[in-house]
């Protein structure tokens, strides 16, 4: 099967390069200002490409049986961040993001009775709510006399945390029934919930005292107990890397 240019990939691909390319050169254009205080708190959005392992045999089957590979199931990423400031140098971080996979796909051997190919879609989705902690590995800013407060121009971090991610895999068409091989349509839903932990680094571009971009890569882990239409197979893979790019307001 002759799949479709994923435009998707490549805009979320795009926006990554011309976000992490255009926020070191917008901090030379633009000299930081001030702020009247020191910040106490971020809220910012970001957008990125999440690569699943898809490693569990859930996957494993598909991909033997269907026209589907392990990158299939990764797809473009979204989320929002709220991070507190405990200390000059440490955050705590509030995150909610989503990343929703859906392909099309064909049986890999077989046809049906017209010749025609067996096709279904498969979704993937994954939404994470996490809490962690991020250390910056140097001042994010300096104050100058009693009031002002001027950021650096940059910041990099690391940091970790844990939570609970959503899940939903579903698969929706045709199949093939392996006792009398008749052809039927039906759909097979596995979702629900298990926890999370998670890894990151990243860095802070400073656009001015109150702006700035966040270039970030994590690396979740997540396994869950299939139930539903899928009882029989070992604990599905939810881990996987997210790069992302986003844009936050400090206040």
């Amino acid at each position: 099967m002759k799949r479709q240019p994923r435009r998707a990939w490549v805009l979320g691909a795009a926006l990554a390069l011309a976000l992490t390319g255009l926020g070191p050169a917008l901090v030379q254009a633009q000299a930081p200002d001030f702020l009247l205080r020191t910040p106490r708190a971020s809220l910012g959005i970001r957008t990125g490409y999440a690569l699943a392992t898809a490693s569990s045999e859930v996957f494993d089957f598909t991909r033997e049986q269907l026209t589907l590979k392990r990158r299939d199931f990764d797809a473009m990423a979204f989320g929002a961040q709220l991070a507190i400031s405990a200390t000059p140098r440490l955050d705590v971080a509030l995150d909610l993001s989503v990343a929703n996979a859906e392909r099309k796909s064909e049986f890999r051997d077989w046809l049906g009775s017209d010749d025609l190919p067996i096709e279904q879609t498969t979704e993937f989705y994954r939404l994470p709510l996490t809490v962690g902690v991020k250390a910056y590995l140097m001042d994010r800013g300096r104050g100058v006399g009693r009031f002002a407060w001027v950021p650096e121009r940059w910041a990099p971090y690391v940091g970790g945390g844990a939570g609970w991610v959503w899940y939903r895999f579903h698969q929706e068409g045709e199949w093939v029934d392996y006792e009398t091989f008749d052809i039927f349509r039906d759909r097979f839903t596995a979702k629900g919930s298990t926890p999370t932990v998670h890894l990151y680094g990243g860095a802070d571009w400073s656009l001015g005292p109150a702006a700035f971009v966040t270039t970030e890569a994590r690396y979740s882990w997540a396994r869950a107990e299939l139930s539903g239409d899928f009882v029989g197979f070992d604990a599905m893979d939810l881990s996987g890397i997210q790069g992302t790019v986003g844009i936050s307001l400090r206040f």
